[in-house]
């Protein structure tokens, strides 16, 4: 290669050297302006920089419209001793259109039916209002009382009930499972026939009779009131009724006749599901017995007329401990709501 050729390959090297040169100069200034002109240094997340460490924050989800919160309190339906069916409307429907879908459905259930509305202000479930307007309800059948368990054809009838109501005002209807609800229908007609006992005591004169201002006064001393039945009757703060002294005889008691009525025999009844305070309000009621007997000169009697001494009382006080458990077991206690309810 002559010396002519030589020169000419290296200026060429020389102009190559300086081309790539220039270019990376220019880019590293285009790089600095960029990075003035947007001003972000941060390590890129998506490539792993040191700000791919820092705590992820998941989505979340807000309350679905028209799901009922789980804190919803109040009402009346549980879940213990009803079949409930939960409605809910595409959007919010007035209580008086509601009501009214319910009396043109036809249904009659075997058993009592109640239906309630979810109030969103409130969060709490409330009886159907004419003037409220509910976007959630629901409705329940009990499953018992005193007349026996609800039958399949009773839920069936309630199911065809609540179906045509939904359709009526544009809902969807939730139904509980049949076969479960049937099986606690019977759980709660078993306890019924277990604890729906009425305790009477018979207070019977030893001679002579009863003098009817002598029984009012001692009567109104311990709380008693006489009522429109011809009953007195001692209830508690909430005025829930807790036991009640009746004639044996006949009239009633009305409050025109107790200066003249004279009497040889009085009734004390205790609603042992119905009376709420279980074994203290049977002592009460017991001690109240005893006074009144002693005042009036009186034996205590059962229905067949057999003295009811302190050992006799105290039987039925033991059978009666039993009762009660069974009643807590089953989450039903003595003069509770669900108790007043299922023993009506």
């Amino acid at each position: 290669m002559s010396e002519l050729q030589l020169g000419l390959l290296g200026i060429g090297i020389l102009v190559v050297v300086g081309v790539l040169v220039y270019n990376k100069l220019q880019e590293a200034r285009l790089r600095r302006q960029s990075e003035e002109a947007f001003g972000s240094r941060h390590d890129d997340v998506l490539l792993g920089g040191k700000a791919a460490a820092r705590e992820r924050i998941e989505p979340t989800l807000s309350e679905v419209p028209g799901e009922e919160p789980a804190q919803a309190t109040g009402g009346v339906l549980d879940s213990g001793i009803d079949f409930i069916a939960a409605l809910e409307a595409k959007n919010a429907v007035a209580g008086e259109a509601i009501s009214s879908a319910i009396v043109d459905s036809l249904a009659s259930p075997g058993k009592a039916v109640g239906w309630e509305g979810y109030n969103r202000q409130t969060a709490s479930w409330e009886p159907l209002a004419a003037g409220g307007e509910y976007q959630i309800l629901r409705a329940g059948l009990q499953l018992a009382d005193r007349k026996g368990a609800a039958s399949e054809q009773d839920l069936s009838g309630f199911g065809a009930m609540v179906q045509a109501v939904a359709s009526a005002i544009g809902a969807t209807c939730t139904l509980g499972e049949v076969a479960a609800a049937l099986q606690r229908a019977q759980q709660l007609d078993t306890l019924c026939a277990e604890v729906d006992v009425q305790i009477g005591l018979n207070l019977v004169a030893r001679s002579g009779a009863f003098q009817g201002s002598k029984i009012r006064a001692f009567a109104e001393a311990h709380g008693f009131a006489l009522e429109r039945d011809g009953r007195f009757c001692r209830r508690d703060e909430a005025g829930l009724e807790l036991y009640t002294l009746c004639n044996a005889e006949a009239p009633a008691f009305s409050a025109e006749s107790m200066k003249t009525l004279a009497s040889r025999g009085l009734t004390l009844l205790f609603d042992v599901a119905r009376a709420p305070g279980g074994i203290a309000a049977f002592d009460r009621f017991v001690e109240f017995a005893r006074g009144l007997a002693g005042t009036l000169s009186a034996g205590i009697v059962d229905d067949n007329r057999r003295p009811l001494d302190d050992a006799a009382l105290g039987k039925i006080r033991a059978q009666l401990q039993a009762l009660y458990a069974s009643m807590e077991q089953q989450g039903i206690p003595a003069g509770s709501p669900l108790a007043l309810r299922l023993f009506s």
